[in-house]
């Protein structure tokens, strides 16, 4: 089948079986031995898989129709002028599973060097199973040791059992963009055989129905969350016919596996954003810019991101700056206060010393003579404190999902859609502030050139030492103005965000960066840029945000949070964090299934406790992915014994040092409030 639309068909085909003049026929009191192959299977859909079967029934006239025998199979898809398979299915199917068990796609991760890891927890758990597992790894984990089969395309449906005949993944899961041909495989494939010889091979079965790539990526992902991250690692993908959908959703799988390997947070990450938080409040005035979206106005909104393309576009910033409100992202600031322009804010979301650095750095060579920038700071409440003190006006935000906005963020909305770069957070921030008119400068998402990360005049380039992260670019996309563009994981993730928040709040966007094509955005070349209208009143802008957002002196805003419940949320997590390792660990013999025990605990003590247990979730969460690795490639059951031993060691070892090191956090966090309290009502006392 070719890679275009499927041709529909000109007369529509009725389910007579099941729809008889618009009313069901109630077929469970017709003896089962009586019922058509379809039938059956709808009858058994309804209490194994409900929603297949709302799909089937109310998808009563087709545009395509199944090819039955003279037995009332479906052998084939009538697809217009064509067949999907041109032939007998069965038949298909075998030769074409026979062919790709030859050379199968697989999701293999790379080796977890501890070098490369962030994390305390993770860095030690692969240091002690790479020193354990010596040189006795498998080279990828066996076919029997695999996650996730994941089908893409359905059609008949009869080579999945066929796949299942030499191979035992723990999930496994169909994606069909046709709706029409999940109904036609109820003529072909025994939908209660195949749920049996999963369950068989200790396999789960999910279905996803969808045309759209982005819409069952999303339901991807949440699989993926329910079977955890060590099912990943070996997965394999099948795509049963190609069609533009089909190979999008494939390669979407891929995409999402990268990226959900990188968007997991860890300890000191998190501890790091409660100290920044605690530190920028009581250090600054500032206005907190809540994350509900305000309405929506005229006004144009410049995206200033750091990538290659920035440089071709500084021209047509100058000259358009005053038409729009221009809003810098991280190192992009360099870049344009060397060609002589301030933007209105400056956007920052890390947490760490090194965004500390690169600020400096920038101050020592463009700040002026000055003790700011001059420019206003729109910033994660999360950065360090010493980033902040560099900017005039301070707007701070909460972002979503970070231990700090959920222990801390009371009566604030977070901004969503931040991450993972300040070009994200800055897209985020102009839509929440109402903005839908925006144009994005230097927003490349990876570069037409595979050499070039960043534009020339940045921290990147005039830094010494400093990290140059994100530069391997092995994976082409389509470009922005046509050429192919290079990308990696944390730039498709970056993508993905732009497309998501552009879509979700029915932004206009142009998009002037030379890279990788956005979806949702119109392309323009930065010499063709021109904006309408008078030059805007900046300093009305100040004013107007100021009046959205809540005022707070340094020190004020602790005193509107109650720290002395999070404490004790805290204490209560700590002790059901320590008796769910003493009941589980002992036995844990499976790592998948520790993991999904994991899960479900971290999920209820989450609905539970609340922020307080994000700083240990996150890390948590990470060692069994990066275990996996080793564990999933196992010589045989006694190496593996081994290794889960050691997974079981270091994982107690880890979560007993971070249960200690956060008590004492938030112990002090707690008795530096109480104190400020004492004082405040001693200040009242005194009148």
């Amino acid at each position: 089948m070719g890679r275009g639309v499927v041709k529909p068909l000109l007369t529509k085909f009725a389910f007579n079986d099941i729809l008889i003049s618009g009313c069901a026929v109630n077929i469970r009191k017709m003896s089962m031995t009586e019922l058509s192959l379809f039938q059956k299977n709808l009858v058994f859909l309804d209490a194994a898989l409900p929603a297949v079967a709302s799909l089937v029934r109310r998808s009563t006239d087709t545009i395509t129709q199944p090819v039955l025998d003279e037995t009332g199979l479906a052998v084939d898809i009538n697809i217009g002028d064509a067949r999907l398979y041109n032939g007998d299915a069965g038949a298909f199917a075998r030769m074409q599973v026979e062919s790709w068990r030859k050379s199968p796609m697989r999701v293999v991760v790379s080796r977890p060097e501890p070098d490369s890891l962030s994390d305390q927890c993770t860095k030690a758990m692969s240091a002690d199973l790479a020193a354990c597992a010596g040189d006795g790894l498998l080279p990828i984990p066996p076919v029997e040791h695999a996650g996730m089969l994941v089908v893409v395309g359905l059609g008949l449906g009869l080579h999945v059992p066929v796949l299942l005949e030499e191979m035992s993944p723990r999930h496994v899961v169909l994606i069909e963009p046709m709706e029409e041909f999940l109904v036609h495989s109820l003529h072909a494939l025994d939908w209660q055989a195949l749920s049996a010889q999963c369950t068989a091979q200790g396999a789960t079965l999910d279905v996803i129905v969808q045309l759209d790539p982005r819409a069952a990526q999303k339901e991807l992902d949440a699989l993926m969350t329910r079977f955890g991250a060590s099912s990943v690692d070996g997965a394999y993908t099948y795509v049963h016919y190609q069609t533009d959908a089909t190979i999008a959703i494939a390669r979407g799988f891929h995409e999402l596996v990268g990226m959900k390997a990188i968007m997991q947070g860890y300890y000191a990450d998190e501890k790091l954003m409660i100290e920044n938080t605690v530190s920028n409040v009581d250090t600054h005035e500032f206005w907190m810019v809540d994350g509900t979206y305000q309405a929506p106005h005229d006004l144009a909104a410049f995206i200033v991101g750091s990538g290659p393309s920035l440089d071709r576009s500084i021209e047509a910033i100058r000259e358009w700056k005053g038409h729009a409100v221009v809003f810098c992202a991280g190192s992009a600031l360099q870049t344009l206060l060397s060609a002589g322009i301030k933007p209105d804010f400056q956007i920052e979301k890390e947490n760490n010393e090194t965004t500390e650095a690169r600020v400096t750095h920038m101050f020592e060579r463009s700040g002026g003579d000055g003790d700011t920038f001059g420019v206003d700071l729109m910033a994660s409440v999360s950065v360090k404190a010493g980033v902040t003190r560099l900017f005039d006006n301070k707007f701070l935000f909460h972002r979503e999902f970070l231990s700090s906005t959920r222990m801390f963020g009371d009566g604030h909305e977070p901004v969503v859609g931040t991450g993972p770069f300040s070009a994200n957070t800055a897209m985020a921030l102009a839509t929440t502030l109402g903005f839908r008119k925006i144009y994005l400068f230097g927003c490349d998402c990876g570069s037409v050139d595979q050499t070039a990360h960043h534009a020339k005049d940045t921290v990147y380039h005039t830094r010494e030492g400093h990290i140059q992260g994100h530069n391997d670019m092995p994976i082409q996309v389509p470009g922005n103005f046509g050429s192919p563009a290079w990308t990696n994981s944390y730039y498709l993730w970056s993508r993905w965000v732009f497309e998501t928040v552009i879509a979700s709040a029915e932004i206009t966007a142009f998009n002037c960066s030379d890279g990788v094509a956005i979806p949702g955005t119109l392309p323009v070349r930065p010499e063709e840029l021109a904006l309408p209208g008078a030059p805007l009143d900046k300093a009305k802008v100040v004013r107007a945000i100021k009046g959205a957002s809540r005022h707070f002196n340094a020190r004020a805003y602790m005193d509107t949070q109650n720290i002395a419940g999070q404490l004790r949320n805290w204490h209560a997590f700590a002790r059901e964090m320590r008796a769910f390792m003493d009941e589980t660990l002992p036995t844990a013999d499976a790592l998948h299934e520790f993991e999904v025990v994991l899960t479900r605990f971290l999920n209820r003590c989450d609905a539970q406790y609340g922020g307080v247990v994000v700083p240990v979730s996150g890390s948590a969460r990470g060692m069994p992915p990066v275990a996996g690795y080793y564990i999933n490639r196992a010589a045989d059951q006694t190496a593996h014994a081994r290794l889960m031993g050691v997974f079981r060691d270091v994982f107690r070892t880890q979560i007993e040092n971070i249960l200690d090191d956060a008590a004492g956090l938030m112990e002090a966090i707690a008795a530096d409030h109480a104190t400020k309290d004492l004082d405040a009502n001693e200040r009242r006392a005194a009148g």
